[in-house]
């Protein structure tokens, strides 16, 4: 055996020990090339017997996210520090459902890949992108998580720019597994619990797995925690957006036309008023609501899933196979009652100012906003592989139906035409929303809405590879070479009720969007062991689609085993994303959004730390004419093992992106037009200036759109260069008194610039991008019991507001005793120290703040878990 084979192996067991892998599947490398099997590694399709690539791959077992005391595929990737800006998890009110993203390298949950065995998983009707839903995949059947954080679309085509990651699921399986599992906050909300049950039986010619899993997560709501509920920072009456948060100026709050002036309207009744200063930023005193008592921050999660999968050998060279997923995802969530502004006439029955004036008033009689959905998603996937004849090449194709189907319901919503005429005609009373008059009842129940919305996903795809051997030899072994093609049609929609796409809905927004695309691709790649030691894969990928066009994708990478505790990898590729089928299609979309006029503050010699956050009416649209973007990517890296047992790796990427498709971030959007540099499209509608200062932005009850709001399409506006270091070490410490396996990763993000029309905004440091993002792990095994401990640390960032995230931290905790033959008991702490998020120092938990802090931390408090694992 040569020099750069037995690295190769010392690096393939010391990462099976620290990992998980079964040692005796490594250890097979010591027979002959001949008896070894080949298998796929993520960031390549031919099939190899190293472990160690070119690229930098990630695996987590199965057995290794047990040890850690993680219960769900969502939990495990949020989790990693390759996750490093954070990702969107389950938020009471998004339109969202119950979603769950990851987002590797920071570069947007639609730019990373997710796949199943290999084959790509569509992207979730919900979010209307190419993300992937993570939380319908059934942790009880996936045998291990492969991380690529290298972009890979040579490989697997669009959106791979981020990273892929591969999920592994079990198969040739004998026995029954059945496991159950609590989480128990400290904190009121958040429970959870989970019911698992994995049987199986297979024979020298055929296998069957079958996994069912149910999974139940309760809301966490606002009042719930302190940051959340309400919080008064002043003595006095509390400046709206400065001084209060979980509360703002929408109770009964009037304004005049030009919003220069707010005064409360009708008595500020405290059981659910409150007082504020400067309504949504309008000089005078306003009521105000507080909508925190209500409102949920979390939702309720319900989730079932299966997953199938049988094999048969039809013969020695040839099988076939059915792989078959389907889950039910439930949850419920709730907002504060609705929100609206509209116009009441001078001469109006109800008019206690006497004349004309625009109202902000809470529809407290309409109830709270209650939220639920209901999607299924069924995958299956029948596929046939083997070789061809007395050849080693080996054939896979497979073609797959994906079908994902979602209702959505939404309850006591408002509609605006119906209020309007009841507050013209005197039968809703919007001094007293409680009143028990029956002309006012009548009127509540006239104006109330319920809302829906239909989502779809229809996707069918057919993958045919093949890989195999060359017979020619160079100094380092066979050229191996894999090529292939893949062609998918897909069909989506997001249907909303006919009243929101009329614009006619008080507290709610959103716009129909749908599309179809049918995309095909060839590919191919070649593996070349130079000489011994010194190995090149090169892929391309042509990728065409019918509604924007094609792409070609290379990409080369290297690895030279310098020594035999030193090996070198690098890597160049291009890449692309398609745009998305909302983002091509949507129809113009109402929200309202938590923004910082920092335009309009700075103009007066306001600081930013002190400019109020606003409630403000925008709109956003789909762009037909969107292209694709682009990626240039690198990665080095060093692989160490400088004494047996210790893996030492970093790798050092660099991704370029152009023609970026972006709905530039608000605080953005007010720094280019201070620069007077807004871009086509982008639109801020304001009132006339005042002494050289900006009038506010024009609310939508005074017009109409396009010329009220802010206006903030998506288009392919930036380019984006994102720098870091990768490290990772593991060590395993055998003693007599048990093994010792510490286990550190270290994300650092260099550069994260994003340049839009000439303007370059540097993001590291700032709200939402910290720099570094670390995770130890420290296993401690000995006879029947094993112990780990974790610790999660982010670093701090500054806020939009001038204050700051401060740096974040926890520690973890998770025993596993095996009490007799099969069985394992289960007890840990995470987050010991019951951390709280970290939240904005300045702002607090408003809006745009709280978006942050989700994405990045766990709300879930201090969490007793408890589970019990039998097998048989």
């Amino acid at each position: 055996m040569n020099t750069f084979k037995k690295s190769a192996l010392k690096v393939a067991v010391t990462s099976a020990l620290l990992s998980g892998v079964s040692f005796n599947t490594i250890a097979a490398e010591e027979n002959s090339a001949e008896d070894v099997e080949r298998i796929e590694i993520t960031g390549s399709r031919i099939k190899r017997s190293d472990l160690e690539t070119a690229t930098p791959v990630t695996v987590i077992t199965a057995e290794s996210i047990k040890e850690q005391g993680f219960d769900s595929v969502a939990d495990v990737l949020r989790n990693t520090s390759f996750n490093t800006l954070g990702s969107y998890r389950e938020q009471s009110g998004s339109s969202f459902g119950g979603a769950a993203l990851v987002n590797l390298r920071g570069l947007g949950t639609d730019r990373t890949a997710v796949l199943i065995n290999g084959r790509r998983v569509p992207g979730n009707a919900f979010t209307g992108t190419s993300a992937v839903d993570i939380n319908t995949i059934p942790m009880s059947a996936v045998e291990s998580i492969q991380i690529l954080t290298d972009s890979a679309s040579a490989v697997y085509g669009a959106d791979a720019i981020g990273g892929v990651i591969n999920i592994i699921m079990k198969k040739d399986f004998d026995g029954t597994i059945v496991e159950y599992n609590s989480d128990i906050p400290s904190q009121d909300g958040g429970d959870r619990e989970s019911f698992k049950i994995t049987t199986g039986t297979s024979n020298d010619t055929s296998s069957v797995l079958f996994s069912f899993e149910y999974s139940n997560k309760d809301h966490i709501a606002d009042s719930d925690r302190s940051y959340t509920g309400l919080n008064i920072t002043s003595s006095g009456i509390p400046r709206d957006g400065v001084d209060v948060t979980g509360a703002n100026g929408g109770g009964n709050s009037g304004f005049n036309f030009e919003f220069t002036e707010a005064f409360s309207v009708g008595d500020c009744d405290a059981s659910f008023y409150l007082p504020v200063l400067d309504p949504f930023g309008v000089p005078g005193t306003g009521c105000g609501y507080i909508f925190s008592d209500i409102s949920y921050n979390t939702m309720d999660v319900e989730r079932f899933s299966t997953f199938l999968d049988a094999r048969r050998d039809l013969n020695d060279d040839h099988e076939v196979y059915f792989e078959s997923r389907i889950s039910k995802v439930k949850t419920s969530g709730r907002f504060a009652p609705a929100i609206g502004g509209f116009a009441v006439a001078g001469d109006a029955p109800i008019n206690p100012v006497g004349e004309a004036f625009l109202l902000y008033h809470r529809f407290v009689a309409h109830g709270p906003r209650d939220d639920s959905s209901n999607a299924t998603e069924m995958d299956a996937v029948l596929g046939f592989n083997g070789t061809f004849g007395n050849s080693d090449i080996e054939y896979d194709f497979s073609v797959r139906k994906y079908k994902y189907n979602a209702t959505e319901l939404g309850n006591n919503y408002v509609l605006q035409s119906n209020i309007e005429a009841l507050v013209a005609n005197g039968g809703y009373n919007y001094l007293d929303p409680l009143s028990q008059d029956p002309d006012h009842l009548a009127a509540v129940a006239a104006s109330r809405a319920t809302l829906t919305r239909d989502l779809s996903n229809d996707t069918t795809s057919i993958l045919f590879a093949l890989n195999g051997g060359t017979g020619v030899e160079l100094g380092g072994g066979d050229i191996l070479w894999s090529a292939g093609i893949e062609y998918a049609d897909e069909e989506y929609e997001d249907i909303y009720d006919s009243f929101r796409e009329a614009q006619n809905v008080l507290g709610s927004a959103g716009n129909s969007a749908a599309g179809e695309r049918q995309r095909s691709a060839v590919f191919g790649e070649l593996f070349v062991p130079v000489i011994d030691g010194l190995e090149l894969n090169m892929a391309v990928r042509y990728d065409d689609y019918d509604d924007f066009g094609s792409e070609v994708s290379p990409s080369i990478s290297a690895s030279y085993a310098a020594t035999d505790w030193l090996k070198l990898r690098a890597s160049y590729g291009q890449g692309f994303k398609a745009p998305n089928l909302t983002d091509l299609y949507a129809k113009p979309q109402q929200s309202f959004e938590g923004l910082v006029d920092t335009t309009r503050c700075r103009a007066q010699g306001i600081a930013d730390a002190d400019c109020p956050a606003g409630q403000q009416e925008t709109y956003n649209a789909g762009n037909p004419e969107l292209k694709a973007e682009t990626s240039d990517s690198y990665n080095l890296g060093i692989i160490l093992e400088p004494v047996e047992d210790l893996l030492i790796t970093t790798d050092y990427y660099s991704v370029d992106l152009e023609n970026v498709v972006t709905q530039l971030e608000f605080k953005d959007v007010f720094e280019l037009e201070q620069a007077n540099n807004l871009p086509a499209g982008v639109v801020i509608n304001r009132g006339a200036s005042n002494g050289g200062v900006p009038g506010p932005i024009t609310r939508c009850v005074v017009e109409s759109y396009p010329n009220c709001g802010l206006i903030n399409p998506v288009a392919n506006l930036a380019s984006r260069t994102v720098e870091g270091i990768d490290l990772k070490v593991q060590y395993l410490f055998k003693t007599e008194f048990g093994d010792f396996r510490p286990d550190l990763q270290w994300s650092h993000i260099a550069t994260y610039e994003e340049e839009i029309l000439g303007v370059v905004f540097d993001q590291p440091g700032t709200q939402g991008y910290p720099a570094n993002r670390a995770n130890f792990n420290f296993l401690y095994e000995f006879g029947d019991i094993r112990v780990n401990y974790m610790y999660q640390w982010i670093d701090e960032t500054d806020s939009d507001t001038g204050g700051k995230f401060e740096a974040w931290d926890t520690h973890s905790i998770n025993a596993i005793y095996t009490a007799m033959d099969g069985l394992d008991l289960t007890f840990g702490v995470r987050n010991l120290t019951d951390e709280d998020p970290s939240i904005d120092t300045v702002g607090g938990w408003v809006q745009d703040s709280a978006a942050t802090s989700r994405d990045l931390y766990s709300l879930d408090g201090r969490v007793y878990t408890l589970g019990v694992k039998y097998s048989f």
